[in-house]
């Protein structure tokens, strides 16, 4: 199971790196040098990795590192696995943040793990991963062509601070390898590396505060200003304005630049990922562009109207275009033009070839790469010295091809181009090269391209499951597809069937520790379901039993079905853990109490998720209490509802000060099984049995509220913070300062909630999402100060419908969540059960009612902006890889593309919305105030790196029918209109968005990013059209290659989760807001202080969160119109047709927009025709169009640009 490590590596890597002598040094980059996940690193990266990285072994069962600690070193997974968040890591893979920060999420080891561990560069250090940009030895040379068509050569000496400016050119530029004297350096990415990033990335508002104090702001003074606004509006203004626009080098263009013998790998590998996405390039293998990349020359025209190539001229170059349009006027008077991305001039061969027709450019800036004849020919003609075919009974079954990553000699192998479908099954136990790592990750997403069933996969890993020298890579393949893709088996018999069995035989073979690994990723991987069953009665059978209970340390378990019964029909299965049950938490509930509440209600919503692996647990523990085996003993009761925050609890290892340097293992029976099972809690399942608070886990105080607070009209009361456990992990210190996790585990007090009496007084409760109805009343009794039991109260809900009726409801004891469930035209009760009174007057219904009232101008556009991207984020991630696979090849889906439906709906949504809201308000002033809002929005979300959501909104301000409101657009003040320019900038589409692309792949731009979604479809649609499926009736798994790829780069953007209070966290430290008060209550030293801060604020966390509840229930209320028909009505009736200029202006406005979309939209005129013929139809603003590609080497039809973009 163990992959083998290098005996002389690991003797060197466990030397300290100032003892290290220069053999060894070369021994450990010889061994990095040959690892696959570090294939793309280049050699000054690797050899100073080399000086850094040490070897590790760690015991299963054991912490690596705990979220919210400070990332000192990542690690490259060598043997065993470990779990992150909700996913098994397994080898080889690298994890951890590299550039330092917090972790964003804890880590466990799950069993014996070998791992690199790499340290992270300090600040006047270099980092391993920033590629080496040296002052360039060589001279720039390119050629210019002038309007006659005479060709000039470029050669000079090369002033890299001449790039320093971003003039739209091409893509993949690394922004923060920009060397402005005045900008901090900030290391660069390598954007092929397969190092992933631990959850948890700075915003990039920490990139603008970074730079914001040396670059300084934007001089607004003399701009003319509209209404004054409020001190609010005017902070916010102030931080917008201190948003630097983003700025970088063209790496691209200055590869281009170079002499071809200059050319570096690193250069060549940024052309390659470049070139890849134009049409002139498709069905190429990768060698052969590998090969074009190397010898290409760039040449530039300036003018339009410049006469590239005459009509008869001898061909010498295969011309590609990279920017701009060219037409050849043909002899018979045919027009043809040509866009970025086509090609034209000779085919590959040696024959002298004329040019038929006259080449011209269309517009200024044409920029093209150039193949000469011979280079050309040869590339594309010595194709077969490369390849190697196999063959079977005389047909060509699979072909390699030989590739090398760089030019040592040393990373090379062969990889499969095509083959037969079986072949390419067989090949997944075969030796991977090098050159092919991810080979069974892309099979494992794209076989369901040219297979018809996955368990024609199955079928044959059960086969060499039997051969011994084969078991252990097949329990690793199998492990690989449950963890990628685990809705293969949800919801498909014959594959559940599939993995039974292959359970069974790792039972039969005693390979425990695979059935674990295999039993984790499982319950890691599976969804929640809901199941919803009635019952004729009460006293009706539910037709399953159950076992588990929180007495016995587990969560309720189905322990069987009975077949053919409602609950088997309904999808109940054995093994499956009930989570809920009509909205009352079954995680830590009473087996006697969860019976109860499952036998008195006649409707059940069920949420239960698969969890064989504890289930098992769970039988096991009861048959060794059936045989009278001891066992851990039961969970201790908490004595007290109140508790205040200590400095450190009674289960957690002592300092350093208090232990010296002794270590404690993280596994220890108390407290690292505690912190283990909170870190399996977030992936909703658990390893171990649970433990609460335990009485010396957090002591009582006398100092648990502030004086007074009983008496006032508001007072507060906290939920107990538990402690973290400190890792064994070299990289980190006791974390007695992490008492809080910004991870947002259920556990951790993190919401407000505010509790009235009947008497309208209220106190505000700080609680977390698993705190319950009873836990509430405990705290609010004491909070007011009543003298009888608790027990004697209940939490009421009181809600009032928009008729102005009033609704009261009692809470059950467990009900959770309550942060969450609580509307706007609702309150909390306390009520005393052994009285009637009135918990809600008239007025004070009349006054809530009116509080649930809402519009726009009303809410924060920070707020708006991060639920946007709250919202939208979580339908991203929740988008399944192989959604993308079924949408692009039309494959009909056993689970459905919901998600992938859903998230491709919302940039139109979106965009509808800016205008029914701008459209739907008849005062000018207020209409102006609507458009600052929104432009502000959009400034907040490209914080939150919410491209998608950023970009709707400046399409929805450009639709013609809001385009043309001059009267509301002149009262916008001029700074937002700039404002304005430079977001649509962001998304100019010349040179293939290269702007976008340049921000999107730069080392600042870490997960969580919302992406444009129209461009990841294009590029998606163009890589499966521009390619074959079949080649000489082969299966082009090179085509399925690049796809995968690009699926895998769009998964990376979220692996981090989108925490909302990280989203403009500088902001909030450097204003003293809720959340850094919150984060001061880390400090152990300064406790009561911290603590009291806290308290004090409770209101201003409360106020934050009702913002929150407002934004969401305006979002989630949005009525909005689809018809632009119906928008051009409405425009006219706001602001009559001023004539010819206000035609002008919307022309131009809307020409601006055509610009900037990289999907066509069409004008007010088009719309208006169209709805002639189809007066019913919803348009679809920003659908993206199917992608016209042209076939390499053949000249196609003339497409519009926008398309091919």
């Amino acid at each position: 199971m163990n992959s083998p490590v290098d005996p002389g590596a690991r003797q060197a890597l466990k030397k300290k790196p100032p003892e290290r002598t220069p053999e060894d040094l070369n021994t450990i980059y010889s061994y990095l040098h040959g690892m696959e996940i570090l294939s793309n690193l280049r050699e000054h990266q690797l050899r100073l990795m080399s000086t850094r990285a040490r070897y590790e072994r760690y015991s299963g069962n054991q912490i690596l590192f705990c979220s919210e600690t400070i990332a000192r070193c990542w690690y490259i997974l060598l043997s065993g696995s470990v779990l992150m968040k909700d996913s098994m890591v397994l080898p080889p893979c690298s994890f951890g943040k590299q550039f330092g920060g917090k972790r964003g999420c804890d880590c466990l080891v799950l069993e014996p793990s070998e791992m690199i561990v790499v340290e992270n560069s300090k600040d006047n250090e270099d980092s391993i991963l920033q590629r080496e940009i040296p002052a360039r030895q060589s001279r720039r040379r390119f050629r210019k062509i002038n309007y006659k068509g005479e060709r000039q050569t470029i050669t000079d000496d090369v002033d890299i601070n001449s790039y320093l400016s971003l003039p739209a050119d091409l893509t993949k530029m690394h922004i923060t390898d920009n060397p402005h004297p005045q900008v901090p350096h900030v290391s660069s990415s390598q954007s092929g590396c397969s190092i992933a990033s631990d959850s948890g990335s700075s915003s990039l508002s920490d990139i603008y505060q970074a730079t914001e104090s040396e670059v300084g702001d934007v001089d607004l003074t003399r701009l003319p200003e509209g209404p004054v606004d409020s001190e609010d509006e005017e902070e916010e203004d102030e931080e917008i304005d201190r948003t630097d626009p983003l700025q970088g080098r063209d790496l691209v263009r200055e590869c281009l630049e170079k002499e071809p013998a200059d050319k570096t790998d690193d250069d060549i590998e940024q052309l390659l990922e470049f070139m890849h996405q134009l049409p002139a390039f498709a069905n190429m293998t990768m060698s052969v562009r590998r090969e074009l990349c190397s010898v290409m020359v760039f040449e530039v025209v300036e003018q339009a109207g410049a006469t590239i190539l005459e009509d008869g001229q001898e061909l010498d170059s295969w011309y590609v275009i990279l920017n701009g349009t060219v037409e050849i006027s043909h002899s018979d008077g045919k027009v043809e033009n040509l866009f970025m991305g086509n090609s034209f001039g000779i085919t590959p061969t040696l024959d002298k070839q004329y040019m038929h027709g006259v080449v011209r450019t269309k517009v200024d800036d044409c920029q093209f790469v150039c193949i000469a004849q011979q280079d050309y020919w040869r590339i594309l003609n010595h194709v077969e010295k490369n390849t190697h075919k196999v063959e079977e009974e005389g047909e060509i079954v699979m072909v390699h091809e030989h590739r090398e990553l760089d030019r040592s000699g040393t990373r090379k192998g062969h990889i499969v181009i095509k083959a037969t479908p079986e072949r390419l099954i067989m090949h997944l136990i075969e030796e991977h090269s090098i050159v092919d790592p991810t080979y069974i990750e892309d099979f494992l997403l794209t076989y369901r391209t040219f297979l018809e069933s996955p368990l024609d996969v199955g079928i044959k890993l059960l086969e060499w499951f039997k051969i011994d020298s084969l078991r252990d890579k097949v329990t690793r393949i199998v492990l690989l597809w449950v963890n990628n893709h685990f809705n293969d088996f949800e919801g498909d018999p014959a594959m559940t069937r599939f993995l039974e069995e292959f359970e069974k035989n790792l039972e039969d073979t005693k390979m425990n520790g695979h059935l674990r690994l295999l039993n984790i990723a499982c319950a890691a991987k599976a969804k929640w379901r809901q199941v919803v069953l009635q019952k004729a009665s009460r006293e009706s059978p539910l037709h399953f039993s159950l076992n588990g209970g929180s007495e016995k340390g587990f969560g309720i378990f189905v322990e069987g079905v009975e077949p053919g019964s409602k609950a088997a029909d309904a999808g109940l299965k054995r093994g499956d853990q009930i989570m809920e049950v009509n909205g009352q938490n079954f995680e830590n509930i009473t087996f006697v109490k969860a019976l109860e509440i499952l036998r008195n209600n006649t409707h059940l919503a069920l949420t239960v998720k698969t969890n064989i692996f504890v289930f098992k647990e769970l039988l096991s523990r009861t048959e060794q209490e059936k045989s009278g085996v001891p066992h851990i003993p039961k969970i201790a009761e908490k004595k007290s509802n109140r508790h205040s925050i200590q400095d450190v609890p009674g289960d957690i290892e002592q300092t350093s000060q208090e232990k010296g340097n002794k270590k404690v293992k993280a596994n220890t029976v108390s407290g690292g099984r505690n912190k283990i099972r909170k870190i399996l809690d977030k992936t909703r399942f658990s390893i171990l049995p649970p433990k609460l608070f335990s009485d010396g886990g957090l002591s009582q105080s006398q100092d648990d509220s502030i004086v007074g607070t009983r008496h006032c009209r508001h007072s507060l009361a906290i939920m107990p913070i538990p402690g973290t456990l400190s890792s064994s992990s070299p990289d980190l210190l006791q974390p007695t300062t992490s008492m809080l996790d910004f991870s947002n585990p259920s556990d951790i007090p993190d919401q407000v909630i505010r509790v009235f009496k009947a008497d309208q007084q209220s106190c505000y409760i700080i609680i977390s999402k698993d705190t319950t109805a009873k836990e509430v009343v405990c705290h609010a009794v004491h909070e007011f100060g009543l003298t009888g039991a608790s027990d004697t109260y209940s939490l009421c809900e009181v809600s009032v419908t928009p008729e102005g009726v009033i609704k009261q409801r009692r809470l059950p004891d467990q009900f959770s969540k309550l942060a969450d469930r609580i509307q706007l035209n609702g309150r909390y009760y306390l009520k005393n059960n052994m009285e009637t009174e009135t918990l809600c007057s008239d007025e004070d219904a009349q006054e809530l009612l009116k509080e649930s009232q809402l519009s726009m101008l009303q809410l924060s556009t920070i707020e708006l902006a991060t639920q946007l991207s709250m919202r939208d984020f979580d339908l991203f991630r929740n988008i399944e890889p192989t959604e993308y696979i079924d949408d692009l090849f039309k494959l009909e889906s056993k689970t459905g593309n919901t998600h992938l439906k859903e998230f491709e709906d919302i940039v139109n949504q979106e965009t509808f919305w800016v205008a029914s809201e701008i459209l739907t308000e008849s005062n000018q002033l207020k209409r102006m105030k609507i458009v600052k809002h929104f432009i502000k929005i959009a400034l907040h979300c490209r914080e939150c790196k919410n491209f998608n959501s950023m970009f709707a909104i400046i399409s929805g301000l450009n639709l013609a029918s809001v385009a043309r409101l001059r009267g509301t657009w002149e009262k916008l003040p001029s700074k937002y209109e700039k404002h304005l320019q430079d977001l649509q900038d962001l998304f100019d589409p010349s040179r293939n968005m290269a702007k976008y692309r340049n921000i999107l792949s730069s080392q600042s731009m870490q997960p969580p990013i919302i992406p444009l979604f129209p461009v990841v479809k294009k590029d998606m649609t163009f890589l499966h059209e521009g390619n074959d499926s079949k080649v000489d009736g082969l299966v082009n798994f090179e085509k399925l290659r690049m796809i995968a790829k690009e699926i895998r780069q769009v998964i990376r953007m979220t692996s981090a989760n989108m925490d909302p209070a990280m989203m403009f966290r500088q902001r909030s430290l450097s204003q003293g807001s809720t959340n850094s008060n919150m984060l001061d209550v880390q400090g152990g030293a300064h406790k009561k202080r911290a603590r009291r801060s806290s308290l004090l604020n409770a209101k201003k966390l409360y106020e934050d969160a009702q913002m929150a509840r407002k934004v969401k229930q305006y979002l989630s209320s949005l009525d909005v119109e689809t018809d632009e028909e119906k928008f051009q009505m409405m425009s006219l009736q706001l602001e009559p047709a001023y004539g010819t200029l206000t035609k002008t202006i919307t022309e131009k406005r809307s020409a601006k927009l055509s610009e900037m979309s990289p999907v066509p939209m069409r004008s007010a005129g088009q719309t208006a025709k169209a709805h002639l013929h189809q007066p019913h139809r919803v348009s679809q603003v920003l659908q993206v169009p199917a992608v016209n590609l042209h076939p390499i080497r053949k000249k196609g039809q003339a497409k519009d640009p926008a398309t091919l973009m």
